[in-house]
């Protein structure tokens, strides 16, 4: 197993995890950013500060400050110190130059983090890849802009800070996953719901341009979720909370905002953004991305609608559930979306591949339930077993259906589902081409043929991608 690894900054030990003979290397709360406190809070991430010695990477780090969502607590501390990723590597040298997979969590951008146990779980590194996944500014930490934060930045702009810590963290992993055993040369970004969106962002941003080679889309783009405002409508928010706090603009704005604790300025932040009743439900006030001109040169939906993205082979996957209902969170306007970011990297010559999800366990098809929203995740990160606890996330959704078991009863066709989704996703970050064993050819994507993949325990290619939220 790989151990202490040098970086850039310093080296870093780790220690392992999962199966006897099948052990994988997992390196957490590695700093790929100086922390953005004092000074550098709503500032672009800084270069970490390097260190002596072999610095102990055994623990997860802090997370980002948010506002509390019913349901949704962490056992990690918060605190804006959290420029922090971990790493989770099958490689037993570091000449290995294995596929990278960079996982982009879900949660909007105000919620989630990297640390999950899922995510970080060792069966998809199992599989011959080195998965990494990332911490960073949420909500108003991340996204906040204001005319004096512009007036103060040397391109003139704000916000979107969120997106310029991914890119920090996509430049240190260029510049140090190979001591991990992976190839920066071949690296996958992927994310679900708010992470998917994440990923779409770096798909447009001309800052990202070369980090990544490849991208999964689960449940979740810009085009449709959070589909982005102009720069002067986030520093007219910005403006309003600076109102809140009390700051007088006549004397040095951004000095008073910087001294005050995060935990005032979430304060502040709720009595603008009502706080959520149900995890789910859309907020009153949303952070969002900055179509800024630097960062994010024009909204998503008009990029991909005319082309401009970093093009790159795109697999997009949604969860037929949260198509078509009942219940839950209910998204049919993802389809559309999808095709649009399809046919602008089609339109460049790379491959677009889309996938619709519609496995359930058993005895939750039979009460009911249909294939919700997050519900593919435990079969991407290999948690047939119910061994992470994100089954429980997932078993919520399907009581606001109405089903009435608590829990999953899992079976070999879970299990079976799951080796198949590992699959086609490594094979994917491996050479671009998704397949895997008893799956039948995965066509590429055009509007003509408007073919996909149906994942279930019998995964199957079908016609009308395009129809099926209709």
């Amino acid at each position: 197993m790989i151990q202490n690894v040098k970086t850039d900054k310093g080296y870093v030990s780790g220690t392992t995890i999962g199966e006897p003979g099948k052990e994988v290397s997992i390196f957490r709360g590695i700093p790929y950013a100086a922390p953005p406190v004092g000074d550098l809070r709503w500032k672009p991430p800084q270069p970490a500060e390097p260190w002596e010695g072999v610095r102990e990477c055994t623990e997860f780090s802090n997370i980002s400050p948010r506002a509390e969502l019913p349901g949704s607590s962490y056992e990690f501390p918060r605190s804006e110190d959290c420029l922090y990723l971990n790493v989770v590597t099958p490689a037993r040298q570091p000449d290995e130059k294995l596929p990278v997979l960079v996982w982009m969590h879900g949660g909007g951008y105000a919620e989630g983090c990297g640390n999950d146990k899922i995510w970080n779980n060792y069966r998809l590194p199992q599989n011959g890849v080195v998965v990494v996944t990332l911490n960073h500014r949420l909500g108003l930490f991340g996204l906040l802009a204001h005319p004096a934060l512009s007036r103060e930045s040397p391109e003139g702009v704000s916000g979107n800070y969120l997106f310029l810590d991914l890119i920090a963290s996509l430049r240190w992993i260029r510049d140090n996953i190979a001591a991990f055993g992976g190839d920066p040369d071949n690296v996958t970004i992927f994310g679900e719901s708010g992470g998917g969106a994440k990923v779409s962002i770096m798909m447009l941003s001309p800052l990202a341009k070369g980090l990544f080679h490849r991208a999964i889309c689960e449940s979740g783009t810009s085009l449709a979720i959070l589909t982005g405002k102009s720069l002067a409508d986030v520093e007219e928010s910005g403006k309003k909370l600076f109102e809140k706090l009390g700051i007088d603009s006549s004397d040095d704005p951004l000095m008073q905002a910087r001294a005050l604790s995060s935990s005032k300025i979430l304060e502040a932040n709720q009595a603008l953004e009502p706080p959520r009743t149900t995890p789910g439900s859309p907020p009153a006030f949303v952070w969002d991305a900055a179509a800024d001109g630097w960062l994010l040169p024009d909204s998503p939906t008009k990029m991909f609608k005319s082309g401009s993205c970093n093009p790159v082979p795109l697999i997009v996957m949604a969860n037929l559930g949260e198509l078509v209902g009942p219940g839950g969170l209910v998204i049919p306007q993802l389809i559309p979306a999808y095709i649009d970011m399809l046919n602008s990297v089609i339109k460049h010559g790379c491959n677009g591949y889309a996938c619709i999800f519609d496995q359930v366990p058993a005895n939750w098809r039979n009460e009911g339930g249909v294939s919700v929203h997050s519900i593919e995740l435990p079969y991407v990160f290999g948690d047939w077993d119910d061994s992470t606890g994100w089954w429980k996330s997932i078993g919520m959704f399907m009581q606001q259906m109405g089903v009435k078991t608590v829990t999953p009863e899992l079976s070999v066709v879970d299990r079976n589902v799951s080796e198949v989704m590992m699959a086609l996703w490594t094979s994917f970050a491996k050479n671009g081409r998704p397949s895997a064993e008893g799956v039948p050819d995965w066509p590429e994507y055009t509007v003509d043929t408007d073919m996909y993949l149906n994942i279930t325990g019998t995964p199957e290619v079908k016609l009308g991608f395009s129809k099926i939220a209709q």
